[in-house]
């Protein structure tokens, strides 16, 4: 992968010299960022691009070029990557489109280039994309004109499935003053995926934040694992965002874990910052420039009385605190004879007119103990103030390091001097306190993320994706309840009747009350189909119940006393693997849909944080007058089920629905259940 971002030489293939050519613009990418190797332009004729002669061919360049990048119609990939390949080429750019991003029936060319690289033991990023932008090597690779003025050399990283995006946020980053450290476009991901990139940019020294633009996770578990390894912030922005399709009639869990809740999940389980637009993702490149928020309490100072209340909804709306000035704070005001409106936090310092002194104010804010962050909201006229702030933005990048407090600057100015304060110094600036508030809030996550000092395994012994595309089966409710009895789960005594007599001979053994069921598989929801006959307290209410089902075999089961109905289930995510579900149970689980996700592996931990996500946790601790339920046997019932599924990569779907929960200390009981497996 070294070999990609930094290049010693560089093959380009497709060039010509005519103004229309799109490897054209490759190569004077490469002279425009001073990149200081050999390039070698790689065409059928002759000519001369940015200094370099067009070769026909590379059998005049001694030794192998370190990196090859392949701009010619998809039908010509194939031998390109051959001829690449004889000459030892390793590093190959596929950025031709035309392929399965096209139609299906390009799969095959797809194929032949993929079975060629391997051959060769290439690494080969695309095809259909960009390519890579490496600005602190010269390493400029897009076959769009590229000007050097735009691209500030900086520590965000951008991983991008569509060029489109990877255009955008390069544009968008230009305008905001961001600066990047490499950008790479990713295409059809036909050998490197996503995870290779980011596995190789989290460990480079200069990247701070890593930014992802995906509509499809190549292996969600190991992007999990390389983000909660990391230190550094992993940002994505997922597209793509259709719920499940298939077999939501038939499982609750399918229904309350669709796809995108399932990615909603697992992201947040990784401490990976979801964000939903550019602007966005470049918000988090601007946050994650700054020290990191390790608290939830701030300062919130505006030259505005309106702005003060739009900061104080927005610390409200994402979670914050005020911090509570010190008498000191406001002595130092009053000492230098400026004028708050108010000594209260949001501070408002509309009547202190001299500019100037907004820097003694930030300072002394930073020095509060009970202070974590600060956003500061400025507007002004250019005409009368233009210097004073750039002056105060200069002073904030230079004294933010020193308390290692993040400053989220809110600067609304005219049009003329929009970009001047953006470039005035090495420190974000945001528009709105909406934006900044909501800023502070992505690098707090991170910092509670990273604070747990505990490692996750997300390995899978199961396959992904096509592991579970051959025919499935419900299991009978016997195989069912025995499949959780051996996973030590406390199942309700049960036996399965298979006639009459049968069933009054279990019945008496059981002891009434009892349950009858249908224990036909094809059946999914009982109670719809008068399949579930409750509190049976005698032979004859038995046999009434039975007559009315009509039907054998059937489930007899212990009656056991009500207590908090939830439902705990799991399923297979095609992108995730093995996935756990817990909500409020009993027939109006999807109307209520107060539930929490979680990928497996689950321990205790997070099988507490699963109940606590809950709005209905309240009730489990003893709302109103109620005794607490037996939280601690709930937890070990879903951490029981989480290594189920891991341990038994057959299950795609698995319904636990209701789990009774009793009084605290009195345990937990599964009455129903339903499993779907792999044939």
């Amino acid at each position: 992968m070294e070999k990609i971002f930094h290049p010693e030489s560089i093959a380009v293939f497709g060039v010509s010299d005519t103004p229309r050519n799109l490897a054209r613009i490759i190569v004077e990418n490469l002279a425009r960022f001073g990149f200081r190797g050999e390039v070698y332009p790689v065409g059928p004729r002759d000519g001369v691009v940015a200094g370099w002669k067009i070769r026909k061919d590379l059998d005049g360049v001694k030794g192998a070029p370190d990196l090859a990048v392949i701009l010619v119609p998809a039908r010509y990939a194939p031998e390109t990557v051959e001829t690449c390949g004889r000459k030892g080429i390793r590093n190959v750019i596929l950025e031709s489109g035309g392929f399965s991003e096209l139609s299906d029936d390009r799969l095959a060319l797809e194929g032949s280039v993929l079975q060629t690289a391997r051959r060769y033991g290439m690494r080969m990023i695309g095809p259909n994309c960009f390519g890579v932008v490496n600005v602190e090597a010269g390493v400029v690779l897009p076959f769009f004109i590229i000007d050097p003025d735009y691209m500030k050399k900086g520590p965000a990283s951008l991983i991008s499935q569509s060029g489109g995006v990877f255009y955008d946020t390069c544009m968008l980053c230009s305008v905001e003053n961001v600066g990047l450290r490499k950008v790479v476009s990713i295409g059809n991901k036909l050998m490197t995926d996503e995870n290779d990139i980011l596995e190789y940019i989290l460990k480079d020294d200069g990247t701070g934040v890593a930014g992802l633009y995906l509509e499809n996770f190549s292996d969600g578990r190991r992007l999990m694992a390389l983000a909660a390894s990391s230190p550094k912030p992993v940002v994505v922005l997922k597209s793509n965002r259709s719920a499940s399709s298939g077999e939501i009639a038939k499982f609750h869990t399918t229904a309350l874990a669709g796809d995108d809740d399932v990615a909603e999940a697992a992201m947040q389980q990784a401490g990976i910052v979801r964000v939903t637009n550019f602007q966005e993702m470049v918000d988090c490149f601007k946050i994650f420039r700054l020290p990191v928020l390790k608290g939830k309490r701030l300062a919130l100072i505006s030259r505005s009385g309106g702005h003060g209340v739009l900061c104080a909804d927005a610390a409200k709306r994402y979670g914050f605190e005020f911090a509570a000035f010190s008498d000191e704070f406001f002595a130092g005001i009053h000492a230098k004879k400026l004028n708050v409106i108010a000594a209260t936090n949001p501070l408002d310092i509309g009547d202190v007119y001299d500019l100037d002194e907004y820097c003694p104010i930030l300072e002394a804010a930073l020095r509060e103990e009970g202070v974590d962050g600060i956003a500061f909201v400025v507007t002004y006229s250019s005409e009368t103030d233009g210097a004073k702030v750039r002056n105060f933005l200069t002073y904030a990048s230079g004294i933010i390091p020193a308390y290692d407090k993040p400053v989220a600057l809110c600067v609304v100015t005219n049009r003329a001097e929009w970009f001047a304060i953006k470039e005035a110094a090495d420190v974000p600036v945001f528009t709105d306190v909406d934006q900044a508030l909501k800023a502070l809030s992505w690098s707090l996550k991170h910092y509670e993320a990273k604070g747990r000092g505990k490692q996750v395994a997300y390995a899978y012994s199961g396959q992904t994706r096509c592991a579970h595309s051959a025919g499935r089966r419900f299991l009978d409710p016997d195989e069912s309840f025995s499949l959780l009895e051996r996973s030590g789960l406390p199942v309700v005594e049960f036996a399965v009747a298979e006639s009459r007599d049968d069933l009054i001979a279990k019945a008496e053994r059981i002891g009434y009350p009892v349950a009858l069921k249908l224990a036909a598989p094809s059946v999914l929801h009982k109670s719809d189909v008068k399949g579930v006959h409750l509190d049976i307290k005698n032979k004859e209410e038995l046999l009434g119940a039975f007559e009315q089902m009509g039907t054998a075999p059937c489930i007899l089961q212990k009656m056991v006393p009500p207590g908090h109905e939830m439902i705990i289930g799991g399923r297979f995510d095609n992108e995730f693997g093995p996935v756990v579900v817990c909500g409020l149970g009993g027939v109006y689980v999807e109307i209520m849909a107060d539930r929490s996700i979680r990928v497996a592996p689950v321990d205790k931990e997070n099988a507490r944080g699963m109940i606590e996500d809950l709005k209905g946790s309240a009730i489990l601790k003893g709302a109103r007058g109620r005794k607490p339920a037996d939280i601690p046997a709930l937890e070990d019932v879903i951490v029981r089920v989480s290594r189920l599924l891991i341990e038994n990569p057959r299950v795609t779907n698995l319904d636990i629905n209701p789990v009774i929960v009793n009084d605290e200390g009195k345990g937990c009981i599964i009455v129903d259940a339903k499993v779907e497996i792999t044939c």
